[in-house]
C-alpha cells in the first residue's frame, strides 16, 4: 500500500472510530431515556394502583429490600407486598425523581437512583409525606424492554 493509499486507509479507519463513538454515546444516551420513560411510567402505574400493569415493570426474578423489613426475593414476594399496598386505602402516592441512570458498555444492564415522596393518610385522614432515596439495577429483556431486577429504599432524609 502506498503513502498516499495508506493516508486514507487511517483518514476512514480514524473516521469510522469516531462515527462509532458517536453510535455508542447516542445508543447509550437511547437507553438512558428509555430508563427515564419506563420509570416515569412506574411511578404512574404506582399511583394508579394498578398491580397487573405494574408487575410488567419486573424482571423474571425480582429481588427488593424494603427497609425494616425481609427482603423480597421472588416475583410472588414482590407482588404480593405490592397488592397489599396498593390495597391500603391510607397510600395516596408516590412522587418521585430519578436523578441519575448509569447503563453498562454491554447495554443489558443499568442502574439508577432518585427520591420519593410516600403519600399515606394518617389516622385523622390527614396526608402525610415520608422521604425516601432508592437505587434500582434495571436488565435488558429479550424484546430490548428495561426490567426491575433489583429495588432497594430507605426512609433517611438526608443525602
Amino acid at each position: 500500500m502506498g503513502y498516499r493509499n495508506r493516508s486514507h486507509f487511517l483518514i476512514c479507519v480514524a473516521v469510522l472510530v469516531g462515527l462509532s463513538g458517536i453510535t455508542q454515546a447516542q445508543t447509550s444516551e437511547d437507553d438512558v431515556q428509555a430508563i427515564h420513560r419506563t420509570y416515569s411510567a412506574w411511578v404512574e402505574t404506582t399511583n394508579a394502583k394498578d398491580i397487573e400493569s405494574w408487575a410488567t415493570f419486573l424482571s423474571d426474578d425480582p429481588f427488593f429490600a424494603p427497609p425494616e423489613q425481609a427482603a423480597l426475593d421472588s416475583k410472588e414476594k414482590v407482588l404480593e407486598f405490592y397488592s397489599e399496598l396498593f390495597a391500603d386505602p391510607n397510600f395516596v402516592g408516590l412522587e418521585c425523581q430519578q436523578l441519575d441512570v448509569t447503563v453498562a458498555n454491554s447495554r443489558d444492564i443499568a442502574w439508577s437512583r432518585g427520591v420519593c415522596l410516600a403519600t399515606f393518610l394518617d389516622e385523622r385522614g390527614v396526608a402525610q409525606s415520608s422521604p425516601s432515596k432508592w437505587a434500582k439495577a434495571w436488565v435488558r429483556n429479550e424484546n430490548g424492554e428495561w426490567k426491575c431486577r433489583l429495588n432497594t429504599w430507605n426512609t433517611n432524609s438526608s443525602d
